[in-house]
């Protein structure tokens, strides 16, 4: 986006560090939200994909840099070892991080079931300012 652009869309009062806290947020939830609820069996290959894939999507977004996402196998159930047998994604099973550049500001942030909280918590990891 255009600086010019940019003064037309966004606030001048709004730091770069809010502006990427804002653009993170939006990848986090895009993320949770996308995966809660897709069907999947314990198959490794069928867990790789759906990681492989929600990856994918997620760095298309942009100031995106980069997306790993690990769905925790031992917690999926379902083996397809009937038609009906098969699990879905839950906030209990995502681990992700996502690392997002605005200009000079990189944040690293996550999303990751917490037991004590029973929560699947989203939040910032690290905020780095590069000169």
């Amino acid at each position: 986006m255009s600086d010019d652009n940019e003064k037309v869309y966004f606030s001048s009062n709004i730091s770069l560090r809010e502006r990427a806290s804002f653009e993170i947020g939006i990848k986090l939830g895009a993320l949770y939200h996308i995966l809660c609820g897709v069907p999947i069996s314990s198959n490794t290959n069928v867990i790789d994909s759906i990681e492989n894939g929600i990856e994918a999507a997620i760095s298309c977004q942009p100031y995106v840099k980069s997306v790993k996402i690990n769905i925790d196998r031992e917690k999926i159930k379902g083996d397809k070892s009937t038609e009906f047998e098969y699990d879905e994604i839950t906030g209990k099973v995502i681990n992700a991080t996502v690392v997002l550049e605005y200009k000079s500001v990189e944040i690293t942030a996550k999303v990751e079931w917490v037991e004590d909280l029973r929560y699947p918590l989203m939040f910032i990891e690290k905020i780095t300012t590069k000169n």
